[in-house]
């Protein structure tokens, strides 16, 4: 591993516009902060391709391992574990079971980064199942939702572990001393819910927790900034953030549409276009760009795969702060101490 404190691992192919907008945001990021080092995997005629147009990119920053091939997105994750050994991919998760990086990040195939990480990185001692986690905006700031996909079979021990673990994520990223853990549910009231959940309200009521335990949560309250942590199965996780993800897009289009629909509104427009701007750049989705699988001995981002340059720098970001806020040794700490 490098002299430098940290070291990710980034697949360059992974997703859409690769590797361009993978060096691209890797130069955004340089611009802010030259102390981290960065293994880059993938076709190296390419990368220095890319590289060569940002002088900001210095050698001291990066090394180039070169692979031929990549997993694409139409893989089956079979195929990937099958054909993937010498991809971008394995070869960046690789370099964390080897400890020569501290953390990957890839824009590729989800399932395929999903059980290839467990399968190199592997579990941590005490801990189940891994689990998505992700940042959403509220009009207090930002709060950590998961799980987001991983599992959709859920029982009272996965609500527990995940909320211990989703604690020391938002310590680690916001460094909040007693971050505030809910689940959520279909209502507030004790009596709702399956008895999966009902029976994790019951265990993290009575548990001495190292976070505050505010109970339920429905889906219409995650954006009051009430709580810092959300806990859910991945199903109703899933679903939950790609609703909220179509409901930002359809209002956005409907108000670009009233107001190209007439010369009056262009001409409002206009006038409110400032106002218009802030609000546009609060809810950029690219600035929350970047699911964390948890409960893995490294930390593994998930950037999205049509996100642009822009969006890959804020995952560097969240890489980083992770790795800052030392993320794994307090999960660890957390588990070892029960």
């Amino acid at each position: 591993m490098s002299s430098f404190n940290y070291t990710i691992a980034i697949d360059a192919m992974g997703g859409e516009n690769s590797p361009g907008k993978v060096i691209e945001g890797l130069s955004l990021f340089l611009k802010e902060d030259k102390e981290v080092f960065f293994n880059i995997f993938g076709k190296e005629t390419s990368i220095v391709k890319e590289i060569s147009q940002y002088k900001n990119i210095l050698p001291q920053n990066y090394k180039i391992i070169n692979c031929e091939s990549q997993i694409e997105d139409k893989n089956s994750v079979r195929d990937a574990i099958k054909v993937g050994k010498d991809s971008s991919m394995w070869k960046a998760i690789e370099s964390v079971k080897n400890k020569e990086s501290h953390l990957i990040i890839s824009s590729g195939n989800t399932g395929a980064l999903l059980v290839i990480s467990k399968l190199l990185i592997k579990m941590m001692d005490g801990i189940d199942k891994p689990a998505i986690a992700g940042l959403w905006p509220n009009f207090k700031g930002v709060s950590v939702v998961m799980d987001l996909g991983a599992n959709i079979e859920f029982n009272e021990k996965n609500y527990v572990e995940f909320s211990k673990i989703g604690a020391e994520l938002y310590r680690s990223i916001f460094d909040k001393k007693d971050p505030t853990v809910a689940l959520l549910n279909v209502g507030s009231e004790e009596i709702k819910g399956h008895e999966e959940l009902k029976n994790a309200f019951n265990a993290l009521s009575k548990n001495k927790n190292n976070f505050n335990f505010s109970g339920y949560i429905e889906g219409n309250h995650i954006k009051d900034g009430d709580v810092d942590v959300i806990i859910t199965d991945g199903f109703s996780g899933n679903i939950a953030l790609k609703t909220a993800e179509g409901t930002v897009n359809f209002i956005t289009t409907e108000i670009k549409k009233i107001f190209s629909n007439s010369f009056f509104g262009k001409v409002c427009y206009l006038f409110s276009f400032p106002l218009f701007k802030k609000v546009k750049q609060s809810l950029d989705p690219r600035k929350y760009n970047g699911g964390i699988f948890l409960g893995l001995n490294a930390p593994v981002i998930k950037s999205h795969g049509s996100a642009d340059s822009l969006a890959f720098f804020y995952s560097i970001k969240l890489s980083v702060k992770i790795l800052r806020g030392g993320l794994v040794k307090r999960i660890k700490s957390n588990f070892e101490n029960e």
